[in-house]
């Protein structure tokens, strides 16, 4: 059964709250909703690996999750690993 929910995902730190479809892809979610748009779209079934994210530190493919599943854990994209490795870099320096 699809509907549209309200749906909070964190991403790099930061809580987004979103009113999705419920069969809404965390690609899509990232993507069209929370304008995150590193994450990128290839294949669309799993098997090129460009939408990537971590997901409470886990590698998890967003085109095959949906949104709702990623609820309430914390998820990385290339954009939080880009700031976090720039804290690291400025921090040796």
């Amino acid at each position: 059964m699809s509907g549209i929910r309200p749906l909070t995902l964190e991403v790099n730190g930061k809580r987004h709250d979103l009113l999705l479809d419920t069969r809404t892809t965390l690609l899509d979610a990232l993507r069209e909703h929370a304008f995150l748009t590193g994450t990128k779209k290839g294949c669309d079934q799993g098997q090129c690996g460009a939408c990537t994210v971590h997901v409470d530190g886990e590698r998890v493919l967003s085109c095959l999750t949906l949104a709702a599943q990623a609820e309430g854990r914390r998820i990385t994209t290339i954009e939080g690993l880009q700031k976090s490795t720039r804290r690291e870099l400025e921090e040796v320096a």
